[in-house]
């Protein structure tokens, strides 16, 4: 009896450690130098936070941020790149998906008055081709998005 009653306790305990863990994912944070892990990214105005999982919080200044991951999304600091082809500055951009070694990134640009995503493809991490109207019908299927 005793023993049934250790055994079915220790199933019980497992489940109930199993479903705190549900769902949760690890995050990150890189700079050049290092790499910050933990359970939760919160970004500031002038800096990345990274909630570690004893609970102590990490500020690392946004200018030294190289790339993050939260919430099962990567985010890497790439180069914006204008209608002239001009790189002017940087910014972080979402991780899309890869295919035959190019990576699709996709840019969010709040600055104007209505939002807008702007799609560029990166190789070996240098700009490739930036997405637009005229190219966005060959270009984006490749990668397996839907054009509508």
């Amino acid at each position: 009896m005793k023993r049934s009653f250790f055994i079915i306790a220790l199933i019980l305990t497992a489940i109930g450690v199993n479903a705190g863990n549900e769902g949760k994912t690890i995050s990150y944070v890189k700079t050049d130098s290092k790499v910050y892990f933990g359970e939760d990214v919160k970004l500031g105005l002038f800096n990345t936070k990274i909630v570690s999982l004893d609970g102590t919080v990490t500020k690392i200044p946004y200018r030294d941020v190289v790339s993050y991951m939260d919430d099962s999304r990567l985010f890497e600091n790439l180069p914006v790149v204008c209608e002239n082809n001009d790189t002017s500055c940087f910014a972080m951009m979402e991780y899309v998906t890869t295919k035959s070694g190019l990576n699709l990134y996709r840019y969010e640009c709040n600055k104007e008055k209505t939002p807008r995503s702007d799609y560029y493809v990166f190789k070996s991490g240098k700009f490739h081709l930036r997405i637009d109207q005229k190219n966005a019908r060959t270009v984006l299927p490749f990668f397996g998005i839907k054009v509508v």
